[in-house]
């Protein structure tokens, strides 16, 4: 995709040797970064491309990958095409960044085991389930499962970021979704940056996905 402005090129699509190769996935229609590919599986104004992300992808030689609050949305078999996906586009050393709801925040702010009046309990019942269901939300990550989803799925150098910062100074500022909150120590929102370097050992990939398998997406494709 080339887009011209006054028969004046104006933004390269990454397939050119010379785009753009900062891709944000899931985008929506309020967070168009200026500087990077904007990617929807929804068309909006100022959208660079329709593309669901869990397909394979058209693009080579990546920098970066960047999604803000796009990976819960997703089926946890459809976050597994996306991060192979996301691995296959970049070049070696190009790095990937996400921000996704914190699942220890949510049972930690939600509902109190200790709570004795049976009325805040039940509206804390329905809480934690809205938090759950909220806004297409599909699968919360713990830190744990998000580290060893990255890792076995061949992503390196694995680091845990503050709101809008980052050692990458293409990375950093990014976040648009207000501030992260703590409570007991955990923060709302987990964010991650992974490196994609030549050390991914395919054979491990399979065994590792017939394990998500086993033990949770087989039981959401039967409607368990």
């Amino acid at each position: 995709m080339e887009v011209t402005k006054n028969n004046i090129t104006s933004r390269l699509c990454p397939s050119y040797a010379n785009g753009i190769k900062k891709v944000q996935i899931g985008c929506g229609p309020h967070n168009i970064l200026t500087d990077w590919w904007n990617v929807d599986i929804r068309p909006f104004p100022g959208l660079d491309q329709v593309m669901d992300v869990t397909q394979p992808w058209p693009f080579n030689d990546l920098e970066y990958v960047y999604g803000e609050h796009f990976l819960e949305h997703l089926s946890l078999e459809g976050a597994v095409d996306f991060l192979n996906n996301a691995w296959n586009s970049l070049k070696p050393g190009g790095m990937i960044r996400l921000s996704t709801p914190s699942l220890e925040w949510v049972l930690s702010t939600h509902f109190t085991l200790s709570e004795p009046n049976a009325e805040k309990r039940i509206s804390s019942t329905f809480a934690i389930n809205r938090a759950f269901h909220g806004w297409g939300h599909q699968f919360l990550y713990s830190k744990e499962f998000l580290t060893s989803l990255l890792e076995n799925l061949g992503w390196s150098s694995i680091k845990y970021c503050e709101y809008g910062k980052s050692e990458q100074p293409a990375l950093t500022g990014l976040e648009r979704h207000g501030k992260v909150s703590f409570f007991n120590g955990y923060p709302s929102v987990w964010i991650v940056e992974a490196l994609r370097d030549n050390t991914r050992n395919e054979s491990s990939i399979v065994p590792y996905t017939n394990f998500l398998e086993k033990s949770y997406i087989t039981y959401v494709r039967a409607g368990h």
